[in-house]
């Protein structure tokens, strides 16, 4: 989601398309919204909604801004806990014995768990 969309906008635009939303939750940090409709097909057909057109979605769901412009979300079903991809924290020490770091290539040093660890090594 984009950090310009309102509660609002993302709100009507929402409820007028697909219905009555119980619970929803802007996370402007991370640019996502958690919601939760009343009844299962009307998340089912937001869901529908955002998948490309290739699937027969509309390519996401288009939230009015206002002045002409337009900004595209799109609806997923939660993720449980062991669906989630894993969370690697940055720095430290290496998870589960992988050394290659945090996957972050570009304008940091090569150091020990950076990039690979390319470099000449302890001394």
């Amino acid at each position: 989601m984009q950090e310009n969309v309102s509660e609002a906008a993302l709100r009507n635009t929402l409820v007028s398309r697909y219905g009555t939303i119980k619970d929803l939750d802007l996370v402007r940090n991370k640019a996502c919204a958690f919601l939760e409709f009343t009844s299962a097909d009307s998340a089912r057909r937001a869901i529908i909604a955002s998948l490309p057109t290739s699937q027969g979605g509309e390519g996401g769901i288009r939230i009015d801004l206002g002045d002409g412009q337009h900004a595209r979300i799109t609806v997923e079903t939660r993720k449980e806990r062991s669906e989630r991809p894993v969370s690697r924290p940055r720095g430290g020490a290496p998870v589960n014995g992988d050394i290659r770091g945090g996957g972050f290539r570009g304008g940091r040093g090569g150091g020990p768990g950076r990039g690979g660890g390319r470099g000449l090594g302890p001394k």
